[in-house]
């Protein structure tokens, strides 16, 4: 199998590829983007800094802008993903923590990396990228560029206040999908530093946080025997499908089969329960 690309795509200025390779490879090259891989499978020999070395599936290798590198590809098959950061991206964010002192971008540490957290922060990424309208797109960015930016925190109590802040905020709007500038000015600091302080203390990022927050009232509600149609209703789900397979994803069924094993809802009760009960609701009515 030679050298071929089997994904290439831009969102917002930041390019993504994904390749398929064996039996071949890349002349040594430089780019103007900072450029980062995540080894999907195989090994890949690259060339860096006049030294060789391979990069096995899980490792993430890592060029600054500018830098001469080069790789191969033998028979075995070699898939990974790349993500490619201007400069102008980086430089902001590390201006925002006062990270640089200088005016150019920063220096990253560059070839093989061993670091699982930033190994899946950027394939979340690069599958938030993929995707046009991908609602987690800018905080799975902020989350990728947060581990690449990783410098020792200062003041972390300050910090570990300002998420306990954003997480009581969370809680009293439940109904309402949260916006990551809104979240960064209750708290006083950037989206970055917000999305990177907020998933090392709570082990979620916000967004996805406020969903858990969201799924754990659901299954309170469902408890005292609100319906779920009115559930969904009351936590801002306006689409059926959506509630549905959120809720799935942490319990391992619906709603309705949880409630029906919690309380004794019945499937006629439910299918008597018509949509148009509830302005705003989407979809034909269904067990939920």
């Amino acid at each position: 199998m030679p050298l071929q690309s089997a994904e290439w795509f831009s969102r917002n200025g930041i390019e993504c590829s994904r390749i398929k390779a064996s039996n071949s490879g890349f002349p040594k090259h430089l780019h103007d983007e900072y450029v980062i891989s995540a080894n999907l499978a195989g090994v890949e020999e690259i060339w860096l800094s006049g030294k060789t070395t391979y990069v096995k599936s899980g490792q993430v290798t890592l060029y600054n802008p500018g830098t001469i590198q080069a790789s191969r590809f033998d028979s075995q098959p070699v898939e990974f993903i790349s993500v490619h950061l201007p400069k102008s991206l980086m430089k902001m964010l590390a201006d925002e923590e006062n990270i640089s002192s200088d005016r150019e971008a920063p220096i990253l540490r560059e070839g093989v990396i061993n670091n699982a957290r930033l190994f899946d922060a950027l394939c979340r990424f690069a599958t938030s990228a993929k995707q046009e309208h991908h609602t987690h797109q800018e905080q799975e960015l902020l989350l990728f560029c947060g581990e690449l930016l990783e410098t020792p925190t200062l003041s972390q109590g300050n910090d570990e206040q300002r998420v306990k802040l954003i997480i009581e905020y969370l809680r009293e709007h439940l109904d309402v999908k949260p916006q990551l500038e809104i979240l960064a000015q209750t708290a006083g600091m950037s989206k970055y530093h917000l999305v990177r302080c907020f998933t090392r203390y709570t082990g979620l990022p916000p967004l996805q946080y406020h969903m858990q927050l969201r799924l754990k009232q659901a299954r309170d509600l469902l408890r005292r025997n609100v319906h779920p149609l009115d559930a969904a209703i009351m936590l801002g789900f306006y689409d059926q499908s959506h509630f549905i397979n959120s809720f799935r994803k942490v319990m391992g069924t619906t709603p309705h089969h949880y409630a029906s094993q919690i309380l004794g809802f019945t499937n006629t009760r439910l299918h008597k329960y018509q949509a148009s009960q509830i302005p705003g609701f989407t979809n034909k009515v269904r067990p939920l």
